[in-house]
Order: structure tokens, then sequence, then C-alpha cells
């Protein structure tokens, strides 16, 4: 029985475009020498094996009446499969003996495996005169298909089973990993034609360094949206950041896995700072690293990059809510937003969050382990670098767009945070 937990894998016809379900009907022919065909829930034949069909079952089905009585026989077996969920063992209009698997799609009956078309006996005067008269209505040469007819594969009932029973398991191997297969070239489909119409939807081109300034604000924007628990919210921002790690990598892959992993670092980083052990965060970013680095598509990459930041996101949105940790996490968003102010103060987030300064101080530092003036300083220093390693500005303007009133201070944070000064920093970047 064939299952999915793919969102998208709800149409049998889908199934024409998998190259494996393909392998897999061309291998077990090779070994069983029989055809086997995948049909819809009405008996219509969607796939076969290259092997394909005798010619006894083309010329029945060369016909309206008789494509459509072997179209019921198939569909009948199906839903009697489809019952019990095991091979259902039957005899078609024409005679013949064949079998059915089912094929179901998030639980519901989509299709078929058929397979056999074949004899259990040796076709004497008698059992040909018994075809002949089942396919009388059908008003086919009678000699033709009566030496097609003799041609017909003749297999024992030890065999038949354990035809139907490798079909079983092959099917049950589709089911664990072919449909999987499916939902994932499913979603790389999806993922080349949602990337080129947002490439193509960008209105104006634009410069690199707008482009790198908007990757660092949606990344911060996705932090804060997580830390309010936005899980929505969180996923358009990561789509949107996939379509800017598009833009500015101008379609190269190696720029789109360099800026994809060090992002999902600094996820793994984030999420420890939020609580999360870190044995527990590093296993979200590095148990598919290996699926990055045999990407060989730009699609490969990105669907990697949302899988994995889908998970965090997951992750770091789920976990109950606790008060305390909630002010906390809207104190932080509230210092991302106004870092720039000059102004921010401990009683300036104390009066956004509506508490007292000594009481935010005192859980901030309980569940952060360093005070809010602390990370008032991270925040502004971490911007800082970025300007310093991006442009022209002077020391004493970065100070002042990050929120320093005083140079002398912000050079005393910045080397205390980053072992350099300011000058020193920007030289060497």
């Amino acid at each position: 029985m064939i299952g999915s937990s793919g969102e998208n894998t709800n149409n049998i016809q889908e199934l024409n475009d998998n190259k494996m379900l393909e392998r897999l009907l061309d291998s077990f022919s090779t070994i069983t020498k029989m055809n086997v065909a995948v049909t819809n829930i009405d008996g219509r034949y969607l796939l076969a094996s290259k092997k394909g069909e005798t010619d006894f079952c083309r010329l029945i089905r060369s016909t309206a009446t008789g494509l459509k009585c072997c179209c019921g026989s198939y569909a009948r077996a199906g839903r009697e499969a489809e019952k019990w969920n095991e091979p259902y063992f039957f005899k078609c209009h024409a005679g013949l003996v064949a079998w059915a698997c089912p094929i179901l799609m998030n639980g519901k009956h989509e299709g078929n495996f058929i397979c056999g078309q074949v004899l259990m006996w040796e076709p004497d005067e008698y059992n040909i005169q018994e075809v002949m008269e089942m396919t009388q209505k059908l008003e086919l040469d009678k000699a033709i298909l009566r030496e097609a007819a003799k041609k017909l594969e003749v297999i024992s009932a030890d065999q038949m089973q354990a035809a139907a029973d490798l079909l079983y398991v092959t099917t049950n191997y589709f089911a664990n990993s072919g449909t999987s297969t499916l939902d994932y070239q499913q979603k790389l489909r999806k993922i080349s034609s949602w990337l080129w119409n947002e490439n193509y939807n960008e209105k104006e081109i634009q410069v690199q360094e707008t482009v790198e300034q908007d990757i660092v604000e949606l990344e911060n924007e996705i932090f804060r949206e997580i830390r309010l628990s936005h899980k929505e919210s969180s996923r358009k921002l990561l789509h949107k950041l996939a379509v800017k790690f598009f833009t500015h990598s101008k379609g190269k892959i190696e720029i789109i896995k360099g800026l994809s992993i060090e992002f999902i670092s600094l996820l793994t980083r984030f999420a420890t700072e939020c609580g999360t052990k870190f044995e527990e965060s590093i296993r979200y970013s590095f148990k598919r690293l290996n699926e990055l680095e045999q990407a060989d598509t730009v699609e490969k990459a990105i669907l990697w990059l949302l899988t994995t930041g889908d998970a965090y996101i997951d992750l770091l949105t789920a976990k109950e809510a606790d008060p305390l940790e909630t002010t906390v996490n809207q104190a932080i968003s509230f210092i991302q937003e106004n870092y720039t102010s000059v102004e921010l103060s401990l009683k300036v987030i104390a009066n956004q969050c509506g508490i007292s300064p000594s009481y935010l101080s005192r859980i901030f530092k309980n569940k952060k382990g360093y005070t809010i003036t602390e990370q008032i300083n991270r925040t502004r220093i971490e911007e800082a670098k970025r300007i310093l390693q991006g442009s022209d500005i002077t020391v004493e303007e970065t100070a002042k767009q990050v929120g320093f009133g005083d140079r002398s201070y912000f050079c005393k944070v910045f080397k205390k945070q980053v072992g350099l000064s300011p000058s020193d920093y920007k030289k060497r970047f």
C-alpha cells in the first residue's frame, strides 16, 4: 500500500513523471518476465514497464469495447485490493489471470499496480475455445486472436504468488521512499517556478550594497518574529530571505550554499541564546548538511535552506509560553528596532514592556545571564561591524549611526567585544 506524508501528493497523474517508479516497474518486469502497469482508480493505464502488453492484450484493447472491459476489470480488482490491503488475484474479462495492489496517497485510494495477464495452464484447444467465447463480443479476427492466445505466458501457482509478493514488497518500498522522492521532485519544480517568478517581478535592479543590507535586515526581522512566536510571519520572511540569496548570488549555487550555511549558523547561535540546548540546536542545522553539500542545483540548495529554516522556526515557536521569557524577548525585539537611538535606555525599554526598570533588569539578567545594557551594546556593535566592513564611513560616523553618542565610549565597548579597535577592524576587513 502506498502512503505519503507529503503535502502536495494527491494526484495520481503526477506519477507519470516519477523516474524512480519507472525503474521499479522495469526491474520488476525483468525479474518476473511479466508486464506491470500503474492505473488510476478507473483502471486506465498511466504508466507501464518497458516489457509492454502481450500481443493478446494489445488486440483486446485495440477495440473500444475491449478497452472498456479491461479498465472495468482493473477498477474492480483495485477496489477489492484496497479493501483487503493485499494483492488481489482475479480473472479478467478475457479469461487471463492478473492481480492488483492498491496505491494510496494521503490515505486515499488513487490507483493500482496491475500485473499478470497470464495463464496458469497450457492453452489446449478447450482453453483456447473458452477464451474465444469470452471475447466473442469484441468481433476480432478469430485466427489472429487464437494465435496470440497460444503465445500467452504460462506460470505456476508458486510463480504467481512469488510475483505477487514481490509486487507487494515493491509497493511498500515505494511507500517508504518512492513517494518522498516524488514529493521532493514536486517541491523542486515549485521552488524553480517560484524563484524565477520572484526574480522576474523585481521592478528595480538593486546595487550590491542594498541587497546585502536587505539580507541583514531580513535576518533580524526573522529573529524578532521568532522571539515573538510568530510562526507564519517568520516563514514568510524566510521565503523573502531565500529570494534575496538568489538575487544576491545571481543564481550561483556556491554563493547560495555559503549564505545558507551562514544564516543557519546564526539560527543555531540564536536558538542557544533562546534557551535551546546546544546539542538539540546543532542537530537541526547539521542533520541534513550532507544534502546541501551534494546539492547540484540552485533549487536543491534553496529547498535545503527553507526546510532547515522551517525546522528551526517550528522548534523555537513551539515552546510553551513563559511570561517572563516573553517579556525578555519583547525587550530584545524593542532593542533590535531602536538601537540607533541614543535615548535608548533601561527606563525606556521597561516603559515599553510595562514593568519597572528594576524588575526588568532582574528578570533579564536571570534569563539571559547578562545585563540589558550588554544586550544593547552587543546589538550596536554587531551592526557597527557590518558598517565598518562594507563602507567608507568613518569610525565617528559609525558610532553615531549605531546609537553611541560618545566616540571614545564606542571605541572602548567595541574593543572589549571584538578584541580590536574600530580603526584596526576597519583596516583588517
